[in-house]
């Protein structure tokens, strides 16, 4: 599976709602259910390469950095969150979603 999303530097999805977003000064990423974040590329790649997903769910994911170091995230977007499931039940793995 192709890895090209890591090249971009993009924020970790919140778990912030839209509607407090400006309070937090976090912007959720629509639709993202489940993410992992990873202090080296490869780690992010390899989960890359074992990810199996269902009809109308798609990866995203990026770079940046945090007060200690560089990280890379991995995640799973949805094309309709309704369909997919309860929001409550997003899973989250890393930073924000501790």
């Amino acid at each position: 599976m192709d890895s090209h999303f890591l090249d971009e530097a993009r924020d970790l999805p919140s778990k912030v709602h839209a509607s407090q977003a400006g309070k937090s000064g976090m912007t959720p990423m629509e639709r993202v259910v489940a993410w992992s974040v990873f202090r080296t590329r490869a780690e992010a790649e390899n989960l890359v390469a074992h990810v199996h997903l269902a009809p109308g769910q798609h990866l995203v994911g990026g770079h940046g950095q945090d007060s200690v170091a560089p990280f890379w995230w991995v995640g799973v977007q949805v094309s309709n969150l309704g369909e997919w499931g309860h929001s409550a039940a997003i899973n989250k793995r890393g930073r924000h979603g501790d």
